[in-house]
C-alpha cells in the first residue's frame, strides 16, 4: 500500500462536488481524513490539514474501470458507471477503508457532502493495464496473527478492585457523585424529572426523623423512595425502622399492607445495606405475608426484586417462606405469571446462598452461580439492588476480594444453553470482577447520558464497543446491554447529524447486539430497531433493512416463525438470511418452553400442513450441505463466504438440534427421518473438527464449530434413546448405530481419515457408559450390537491400531461376555491375518501389493500386542482359549511367518504376552509360542532381560506340551539353532539365562528317554557345543554345571551345518508412491474384451417370446422374416445414413439367421 494522493478539498458552489482524477488506474485501499491543524508527515512540516468542520457526512463515488485478464480476447469497454459509498466523519485522525476488489479500479473520485474543507491522504496501489501472471508458484508465508491482551485499566476480571475503572470514568464528570448513588439513582430508586432540575441534586435525601405525627406505611414508602445519605446514623436507621414496625397490624393479614411492606423492602434494599436489616429486625415478616397476601403479582414482583440484596435474601430463605412459594408455584389455579414470578424468586433465594459459597469453596456449584448472574441481568431492579450489594456490602466486598488475581482468560460465563464443563473456581471469580466491572462502567454510561456529559459518555461508549470484540467480555456486555434503558439510550444516538464517534460507536454497539438471534427476541431491542431511522452514520440500508426483517419474524410471533421456517435457505447462504432464520428458530423455541397447554405443535400443523419434525428436517439438509462444502476436497477452493457467515451455519445447526432435542423425547422420529438425521449430525460432527484446525480458537467459527460439537453429541446420545415406533420395531440405538457404521466410511468428498475418525469418536460416545443403567446396557447388547455385526467388522476393519484396540476394549466390556462381540472381532482380525500370511507364500505376488500385505501383518501384531496390553487381556486369553478356530489360526499364522522367515514389529512382545497364559492354550498353539520365543531370540538388539524372560517363558511352555505331538527333527534342530544363536550373543551370559539353558537341555534328555530321537541335536556339532557348555559352566553354580553334565550324557550332536538366512523384519508401514498406488488400483481393473460368441440354439422359434405363430406366417409381417446375411445389416445402416447420423454402425453383427415359418 502507497500514497496515491494528498489533498485539500474545497467543494464547488453548485452542487457542492470536488472531484480527484488520477493519472492512472489505481485501486484505492484507505482514506484517512486529518482533523484541522494536524501535519500529516513528518518530513513535509509545511503542510497542514484544513479540515472544517468537526464532523459531516460524505458521498464518494468511484468511477468503476474492469481491469483486463491477461488471457481476454478483447479489452472490455469502458464504462462511465459510478460505484458510491459513504464516509461520516466525527473528527479527528480516522481511517476509513474501501475495498474495491480485485476486478476493477478507478481514474476518478468524486467527493460530495456539506463542509467547507477536507483534508485526506488516499492510499492504495497502482493498477497495471493487463496483470501480469506469475510463471512459477513461489510460497510465501502468511504473517502470524497474535492477539493483544486488554490493558489492566481496562480488564475488571484482573482487577482486585472491579469498580476501578468505573469510578475513574466517573470522574471526568465534574461534580460527579459517588459510585453507589449512582447505581441507586439509575437503576433502583429513579428520580423524576423534577428531581434532575433541582439545583441540590442528585443529593436529595430524606428526613427520616421528622416524620410526622400521622406517620403510616404509605409515607413511609415515599420517604424510601429517595436515597439515604451513606453516613445515616444507626440511631437514625433504627427509630425509622421502629416506626414503620409500629404502623404495621400484625392482627390482620392485609394485601395492601403487604403491598406496602414489599415496596418498602424493595426500595431499602438498594440503600445503606443497615436500612434492610434494621427493618428486617423490626418487623415480624411471617404476620404479613401468606397465601392470601402474595396472590398479589405486584407484592411477589417487589418481593422478586428485593431479594436481589444479600441481606433480605438470607431473611427470607427460611422454610415458612419457601413452603409458601411452593404451594403458589404448583398451584394450577394460580395464573401463571403469578407462579412464574414465585419460581424465580426461589431460583434467587438458592442463588445467592451458592454464589457466596463459590466465593470461597473450590468445589461450589458453579454453573447454578453462573445461572444467577444470568438471570439477575434481566431487569433492572434486580440488577441495580444485586449490582449494589456487590459494591457496597461489606461481607461481599470482602470476600470477593480475598481471591486471589490470576492472569487466566475468561470462559463464557453466559451461554444461552446449559454447559457440560461449568468453569472453575478462578474462572468463574474473574468472570463475576469482569461482570461487576461492566455492570458499574453501564451505570456511569447511563448517569453521562442523562446529564449529558459528551466527554465521558464517548469514552464509556469507546470501552463498551472494546469489549464487544474481547472474548469473555462480549457475553457479559451483551447481556448487560439489553437492559431497556440500555438499548432506550443507545437509540436516541442512532440519529446525528453531524455524525460524532459516541453516535458510530452506539451503532456499532447496536448492530453486535443484533448479530445474536435470540437478543431480538427481547421486546425492547425489537422496539430499537424498528425505531431506528435512515439518518445512520454506521447502519447501512441493507443492514437496517436485515436487522428489521428479523424483529419482524418476533413481532408476528408463531406465525412469523412458521412462515420463515418453510421459506427454502437461501443458496449460497447470507449473514442476513441466516440470522432470519435462526430468529425463527429462537421464537420456536421460546413458544415450546412456554406451551404449557400442547398447542404449539398443533398450531404449526394448521399453519404449515406438516410436521414440525419434517420442517426442521428439511431446513437442515441445505445448511449441512453448505458446511460440508466448505470443507470438502472435491471443491477446491471451497465457494468464498465470510467467516460470520461460517459461524452462522454452525449456529444454525446447533438451533435446528436443540429443537429435535427438546421434541424427540416425546415425539418419536420415523426411521428414515432418523437415519438422515444421524448422518446430518455425523457429518457436522466432522466439520466441527476440521473447522477447529482451520480457524484461530478466538475466531467465531471456531466458537460456534466448538458449540455445535457438543449438541451433536446430546443429539445423537438423544437419537439412541429413542423407543421403537411399533411394538417389535427397531430401538433407536440399533438404527443409529448402523447408520454411523455405514456413513463412517461414505465421506462423500470430505477427508475420509478425518471423517472416519470423527464418526469413531462419535460411536464412542454413543455407546452406554459405565454408570448407565442396566435397562440401558440390556438394550445394547442384546438388541442393537448383535444386529449390526457385518457392518461392526467393516467398521472396525478400517480403524487405525489404536482406536480399533479401543473400540474392541469398549464393546467387550459393554458386553461382559453375553454376546461375545469383541472376542469376535478378535477371531476375525486373526481370520484376516491368516489370509494375508497365505498370501505373502506366493511367488507371483506383485511388489505393490506384498508391501500393503506385509503392512498389514505387521499392523495385526501391534494391534494385538496392545489388546494383550490391556486391562481386557485375561478375557481374551479366555476366548483363544475356548475358540478352537481362533487358536488353530493363531497357530498357523506363527507358524507361516517363522517359516517364511519374517519378523514383524512387535512379534516378541505378542508372544511373550500370549506365553504368559498358555496354560490354556493347546499343543498347536503352546508349540508355536515356543517356536517363535525361540526365533525372537536372534535379534541383535535384544536386552539380557528380555533374553532371561523370553527363555523361561520357552521352557516353561515347552514343558507342558504333551511330547508326541512333538516333531524331533524339527524341535532339535530349533533347539541347535537357539544354542548357535545364543553362543554369539555379545551381551554375555548373564542372569538367569544358563539355567533357563539348562531346563531347556534337561527337558530334552528326559524326551529322549521316550523319543530316543529327541536326543540328537543334528544342527550343532559337537566342538560347537562343547564351546557354548564351557561358557556356561564359568557362569553356572556347582548344582547346575552337574546338572548340565547329567543332561549332555543323553545329548548327541551332528556335523556342522549350515545356519538358516536371518529373518527378514516387516516393515510396520507401507511406503508407496503415486506410481505404486496406480500399478494397484490398475491390477483391479478387468481387460476390456468382446463377449465370446455363444452358438445359436437350434430351436431358433424358442427365441420368439412374444409373438404367436399366427403373426410370424402373416404375409404383411415382411420385416421379421428378413433374412440378414453376412455384411447386409450394415450395409442397410449405411444406406440410412441420412436418415440418422447419430449412432455408428455395429461392429459385432456378423450372424446370419433365417427366421422361418
Amino acid at each position: 500500500m502507497q500514497l496515491l494522493q494528498w489533498c485539500t478539498l474545497e467543494p464547488s458552489e453548485k452542487g457542492a462536488l470536488a472531484a480527484i482524477r488520477f493519472s492512472s488506474p489505481v485501486r484505492v485501499t484507505s482514506i484517512r481524513i486529518f482533523p484541522a491543524g494536524a501535519k500529516p508527515f513528518v518530513q513535509c512540516s509545511d503542510t497542514v490539514s484544513q479540515t472544517a468542520p468537526q464532523g459531516f457526512f460524505l458521498d464518494v463515488y468511484f468511477n468503476a474501470q474492469p481491469i483486463t485478464s491477461p488471457d481476454a480476447k478483447e479489452r472490455p469497454k469502458h464504462s462511465n458507471a459510478l460505484v458510491p459509498t459513504s464516509i461520516a466523519y466525527s473528527g479527528g485522525q480516522r481511517d476509513f477503508a474501501v475495498d474495491m476488489g480485485l476486478e476493477h479500479a478507478t481514474r476518478l473520485m468524486i467527493v460530495k457532502g456539506d463542509y467547507e474543507f477536507v483534508s485526506m491522504a488516499i492510499y492504495g496501489e497502482v493498477v497495471s493495464e493487463v496483470t501480469t501472471v506469475p510463471s512459477r508458484y513461489l510460497p510465501r508465508s502468511l504473517p502470524g496473527v497474535t492477539s493483544s491482551p486488554l490493558s489492566s485499566s481496562l480488564d475488571p476480571a484482573n482487577s482486585r478492585d472491579p469498580t476501578q475503572l468505573a469510578r475513574q470514568l466517573l470522574k471526568l464528570i465534574p461534580d460527579a457523585p459517588d459510585l453507589e448513588l449512582v447505581i441507586r439513582l439509575i437503576f433502583c430508586l429513579k428520580p423524576s424529572n423534577d428531581d434532575w432540575d433541582l439545583p441540590e441534586f442528585p443529593h436529595l435525601y430524606p428526613d427520616l426523623d421528622n416524620t410526622g405525627a400521622e406517620f403510616d406505611l404509605e409515607q413511609a414508602l415515599r420517604l424510601t423512595a429517595r436515597p439515604v445519605p451513606d453516613d445515616v446514623s444507626p440511631e437514625t436507621v433504627s427509630r425509622f425502622a421502629e416506626k414503620v414496625a409500629q404502623s404495621v397490624d400484625l392482627k390482620e393479614r392485609d394485601i395492601n399492607q403487604a403491598y406496602h411492606i414489599a415496596g418498602i423492602l424493595y426500595n431499602v434494599a438498594s440503600q445503606h445495606p443497615s436500612m434492610a436489616t434494621s427493618l428486617l429486625d423490626s418487623i415480624d415478616i411471617q404476620k404479613v405475608f401468606d397465601l392470601t397476601t402474595l396472590a398479589d403479582e405486584t407484592t411477589l414482583l417487589r418481593l422478586l426484586y428485593a431479594v436481589a440484596n444479600v441481606d433480605v435474601a438470607k431473611r427470607l430463605n427460611t422454610q415458612w417462606f419457601l413452603e409458601l412459594l411452593v404451594s403458589i408455584s404448583t398451584d394450577l389455579s394460580t395464573e401463571r405469571e403469578i407462579r412464574f414470578v414465585a419460581e424465580r424468586l426461589m431460583k434467587c433465594l438458592r442463588g445467592w446462598c451458592v454464589l457466596e459459597d463459590a466465593f470461597s469453596n473450590v468445589q461450589g456449584d458453579f454453573a447454578v452461580a453462573a445461572d444467577m448472574l444470568k438471570d439477575i441481568g434481566l431487569e433492572e431492579q434486580s440488577f441495580g439492588i444485586w449490582l449494589e450489594s456487590m459494591v457496597a456490602h461489606p461481607n461481599i466486598v470482602s470476600s470477593l476480594a480475598e481471591n486471589p488475581v490470576l492472569p487466566i482468560p475468561l470462559p463464557r460465563l453466559l451461554p444461552h444453553r446449559a454447559s457440560n464443563a461449568p468453569p472453575s473456581q478462578d474462572e468463574f471469580v474473574a468472570s463475576v470482577r469482569a461482570y461487576v466491572g461492566v455492570a458499574c462502567v453501564l451505570a456511569v454510561y447511563a448517569w453521562s447520558d442523562s446529564l449529558p456529559d459528551e466527554r465521558c459518555r464517548a469514552r464509556v461508549l469507546g470501552i463498551l464497543r472494546l469489549w464487544q470484540d474481547v472474548d469473555g467480555y462480549r457475553e457479559i456486555v451483551n447481556h448487560l446491554l439489553l437492559l431497556r434503558q440500555m438499548t432506550f439510550r443507545l437509540e436516541c444516538m442512532t440519529d446525528h447529524d453531524p455524525p460524532t464517534q459516541s453516535g458510530i460507536d452506539a451503532e456499532h454497539i447496536l448492530v453486535n447486539l443484533a448479530k445474536n438471534p435470540r437478543a431480538i427476541l427481547r421486546p425492547n431491542l425489537m422496539k430499537t430497531i424498528f425505531n431506528i431511522g435512515t439518518c445512520t452514520s454506521f447502519i447501512t440500508d441493507d443492514e437496517r433493512t436485515s436487522m428489521r426483517q428479523a424483529a419482524f419474524v418476533v413481532d408476528d410471533g408463531l406465525a412469523g416463525a412458521v412462515d420463515e421456517l418453510l421459506r427454502p435457505v437461501e443458496r449460497p447462504p447470507t449473514f442476513s438470511s441466516l440470522r432470519t432464520l435462526r430468529v425463527a428458530l429462537a421464537v420456536m423455541e421460546r413458544e415450546l418452553v412456554e406451551d404449557e397447554q400442547s398447542r404449539v405443535l398443533e398450531d404449526f400443523w394448521e399453519e404449515a400442513k406438516c410436521n414440525l419434525t419434517t420442517c426442521l428436517s428439511d431446513l437442515l439438509d441445505p445448511i449441512v450441505k453448505e458446511i460440508r462444502s466448505q470443507f470438502s476436497l472435491i471443491q477446491r477452493p471451497p465457494p468464498r463466504i465470510g467467516q460470520d457467515v461460517v459461524a452462522q451455519l454452525f449456529f444454525t445447526v446447533e438451533d435446528i438440534l436443540a429443537l429435535f432435542l427438546r421434541l424427540v423425547p416425546a415425539h418419536p422420529l420415523p426411521s428414515r427421518m432418523l437415519r438422515a438425521l444421524t448422518e446430518h449430525i455425523a457429518d457436522v460432527f466432522a466439520c466441527t473438527d476440521a473447522a477447529d484446525m482451520r480457524y484461530s480458537m478466538t475466531s467465531q467459527p471456531s466458537h460456534a464449530a466448538q458449540e455445535a460439537r457438543k449438541i451433536c453429541i446430546d443429539a445423537i446420545r438423544a437419537l439412541g434413546c429413542q423407543p421403537p415406533n411399533a411394538p417389535g420395531g427397531k430401538p433407536g440405538a440399533q438404527i443409529v448405530l448402523r447408520d454411523l457404521l455405514e456413513h463412517s466410511l461414505r465421506s462423500e468428498g470430505l477427508d475420509p481419515t478425518h471423517h472416519l475418525l470423527q464418526v469413531f469418536y462419535l460411536i464412542d460416545t454413543l455407546l452406554p457408559n459405565g454408570d448407565s443403567s442396566d435397562e440401558q446396557r440390556t438394550l445394547w447388547v442384546q438388541d442393537a450390537i448383535p444386529m449390526v455385526l457385518k457392518e461392526l467388522r467393516t467398521f472396525c476393519y478400517a480403524l487405525d491400531t489404536e482406536n480399533k484396540v479401543h473400540f474392541i476394549r469398549r464393546l467387550s466390556a459393554l458386553d461382559q461376555g453375553v454376546v461375545g462381540v469383541g472376542e469376535w472381532l478378535l477371531l476375525e482380525e486373526i481370520k484376516d491375518v491368516s489370509l494375508a500370511a497365505e498370501t505373502l507364500r506366493d511367488a507371483d505376488l506383485s511388489e505393490q501389493k506384498r508391501r500393503v500385505v506385509q503392512s498389514r501383518v505387521s499392523l495385526f501384531f501391534r494391534f494385538f500386542m496392545e489388546v494383550l496390553q490391556s486391562s481386557s487381556a485375561r478375557q481374551f486369553f479366555d476366548s483363544l482359549a475356548t475358540t478352537e478356530e481362533a487358536s488353530h489360526l493363531l497357530a498357523v499364522v506363527f507358524t507361516s511367518i517363522l517359516e517364511m522367515r519374517l519378523v514383524p514389529p512387535n512379534f516378541g512382545d505378542v508372544l511373550e504376552g500370549l506365553g504368559a497364559g498358555y496354560d490354556v492354550f493347546d499343543n498347536e498353539l503352546r508349540w508355536a509360542i515356543a517356536l517363535g520365543l525361540w526365533r525372537s531370540l536372534q535379534a541383535p538388539e535384544l536386552s539380557t532381560s528380555r533374553l532371561e524372560r523370553r527363555l523361561g517363558t520357552s521352557a516353561k511352555v515347552l514343558k507342558t506340551i504333551t511330547t508326541s505331538y512333538l516333531d524331533p527333527v524339527r524341535v532339535t534342530g530349533e533347539i541347535g539353532w537357539l544354542v548357535l544363536g545364543l553362543a554369539q550373543y555379545d551381551g554375555g551370559l548373564e542372569g538367569d539365562v544358563p539355567q533357563a539353558v539348562v531346563e531347556l537341555l534337561e527337558w530334552l534328555s528326559q524326551a529322549a528317554v521316550t523319543i530316543p530321537k529327541m536326543g540328537n541335536i543334528h544342527t550343532v556339532a559337537s566342538e560347537q557345543f562343547s564351546n557354548f557348555r564351557d561358557r556356561l559352566k564359568d557362569v553356572l553354580p556347582v548344582e547346575w554345571k552337574e546338572r548340565l553334565d547329567s543332561a549332555c550324557c543323553v545329548l548327541t550332536f551332528g556335523a556342522a551345518s549350515t545356519p538358516p538366512q536371518d529373518p527378514t523384519a516387516l516393515p510396520e508401514n507401507a511406503e508407496l508412491s503415486m506410481h505404486d498406488i496406480e500399478e494397484l488400483l490398475r491390477q483391479n481393473i478387468p481387460t476390456p474384451s468382446t463377449p465370446p460368441r455363444r452358438p445359436l440354439n437350434q430351436d431358433v422359434l424358442g427365441l420368439v417370446t412374444v409373438s404367436p405363430p399366427a403373426l410370424l406366417r402373416s404375409p404383411a409381417v415382411t420385416g421379421l422374416t428378413k433374412t440378414y446375411l453376412n455384411n447386409d445389416f450394415r450395409q442397410l445402416r449405411q444406406s440410412s445414413a441420412r436418415a440418422n447420423t447419430s449412432r455408428l454402425p455395429s461392429m459385432h453383427v456378423d450372424v446370419g439367421v433365417e427366421m422361418a415359418a
